[in-house]
């Protein structure tokens, strides 16, 4: 990652390294990366002063009557293209500015997170947040999507999936055993390392990256890293995987649930909060090694499970993965190195600066600046009311809920089984979330607004499996 000081470092810059476009990334109310670019020769001081005009209400956040805003380069955050060699690309990320005061916006994703640092830091709590993601996906062959009167479907091609069509057996693998298959069966190993190439490019730390359970899935795990630096490292380890999938006519998705019967994709994510550089979630003689505090903190998170869900969980897919079986969690509690509880407090973790619990159920059509502020907001309500997970009902649980009773399973507390519910629930449980206005009203309407639309357009579609159960009645 590139840092500079000045205009005049970054005009040195492209000079010598004979930059022809400078193009800037702003993210979108969904977390996808907007982008414009300009000729290098015209990054000056004006720029950087005065920013670069756009519409917002495009981006989801404004009005159309109030929608002009201006971004800026963010001068800290900038890199050269990782995907391309050959590439004379310099890319910035932007801070969004409200046109008539000049101030920040206070809906810009970028510094939505750092106000809820801010708040832990004003309640005495914290001073650091730290964040360890597990990014999962398909990497697919062909993905085709219909949509008319005539047709409703999807289709996927893999070189992996069993049984193809003309026969061929490539090494092809059976049914939801990827997990760790290495090659010829894992067909995706080159790609997943030119991820990973790309990222380190960009000093985006990864420990591993390896074959998931299911067809075409794969994993690619970060190392820990400042929340604020995850944020952007998530939307940007996504927007290169789709570029460098595009390189070899290839599709990348980040869908939970894409391929029917096969795992689906989450995007585990793994926190824990420091003061003055201690890790205050770690206490040897807690309840797994885990502070009051820590308890608290994930009490708060499984309280509010089902208004969080509506954000780490946004998308009408997200609800066709949460359901009992291939390591989603349904159920709101909390446990050792079990993967069918929604947080894991991992075993395997025994270096006390590291001691942390993992969230299980948010997956990557999240947008991390987001889901990652909403989740702090929500520890932050637990320590600030002592919610005491075990008092509450969260757990322990040690036993593989997958092999648990229906009797005994509807004792435990759940999460939404749809959008639609779990939109309901943020409607009514979102103080957590304005608190020291960290997540502005405003914006979590316009964010209800944006998934009810997405509900109602799909409601009014048929589904295939309805007119096979119901087309002879």
């Amino acid at each position: 990652m590139l840092s500079f000081t000045n205009c005049n470092e970054v005009i040195d810059f492209v000079r010598k390294k004979n930059i022809e476009f400078i193009s800037f990334y702003v993210p979108d109310i969904e977390g996808r990366l907007r982008n414009v670019t300009i000729p290098s020769e015209n990054f000056s001081e004006e720029l950087l002063h005065n920013g670069i005009g756009f519409d917002a209400s495009n981006f989801g956040f404004a009005n159309v009557e109030q929608s002009d805003m201006i971004f800026k380069p963010d001068l800290n955050f900038a890199f050269e293209d990782p995907v391309y060699e050959n590439s004379k690309i310099l890319y910035f990320f932007c801070d969004v500015f409200e046109v008539r005061t000049g101030k920040s916006f206070g809906q810009d994703l970028r510094h939505i997170v750092q106000k809820a640092i801010n708040a832990l830091k004003k309640e005495g709590i914290a001073d650091e947040v730290k964040i360890l993601i597990e990014l999962e996906f398909n990497i697919l062959d062909e993905l085709y999507s219909r949509l008319t009167p005539r047709e409703v479907s999807y289709k996927i091609e893999s070189s992996e999936i069993a049984s193809p069509p003309g026969g061929e057996e490539i090494y092809r693998l059976a049914s939801n055993r990827g997990y760790f298959r290495s090659e010829p069966n894992d067909h995706l190993f080159e790609i997943r390392n030119e991820i990973v190439s790309a990222l380190r490019k960009l000093d985006i730390k990864v420990k591993y990256h390896h074959h998931e359970v299911g067809y075409s899935q794969s994993e690619i795990e970060f190392k820990i890293m400042p929340v604020e630096l995850a944020t952007d490292a998530t939307v940007l380890a996504k927007n290169i995987s789709h570029r460098i999938a595009k390189k070899h006519n290839k599709i990348i998705s980040f869908l939970p649930k894409i391929i029917p019967g096969e795992a689906g994709n989450g995007m585990h994510i793994h926190l824990f909060l420091l003061k003055d550089g201690k890790n205050i979630f770690n206490d040897e003689n807690g309840l797994y090694k885990l502070s009051q505090t820590a308890l608290n903190f994930i009490g708060g998170i499984l309280k509010h499970a089902s208004s969080l869900s509506a954000i780490t969980n946004p998308t009408t897919n997200s609800y066709r993965r949460l359901i009992a079986g291939l390591e989603a969690p349904s159920k709101a509690v909390f446990a050792e190195g079990n993967r069918s509880a929604a947080i894991r407090i991992p075993a395997y973790v025994k270096n006390p600066q590291e001691r942390r619990f993992e969230y299980r159920p948010s997956d990557a059509t999240c947008n991390p600046y987001l889901a990652f502020t909403a989740l702090i907001m929500a520890g932050l309500d637990g320590i600030r009311n002592k919610i005491d997970p075990v008092k509450q009902g969260f757990g322990p649980v040690e036993t593989n809920l997958y092999d648990l009773s229906k009797e005994e399973l509807d004792k435990m507390p759940s999460f939404p089984d749809s959008l639609e519910f779990a939109l309901k629930g943020l409607e009514s449980d979102n103080d957590y979330l304005t608190y020291e206005d960290v997540l502005p009203k405003h914006l979590l309407e316009k964010w209800i607004s944006v998934k009810m639309k997405d509900i109602n357009d799909m409601q009014k579609i048929p589904h295939p499996w309805e007119i096979a159960r119901y087309y002879d009645l």
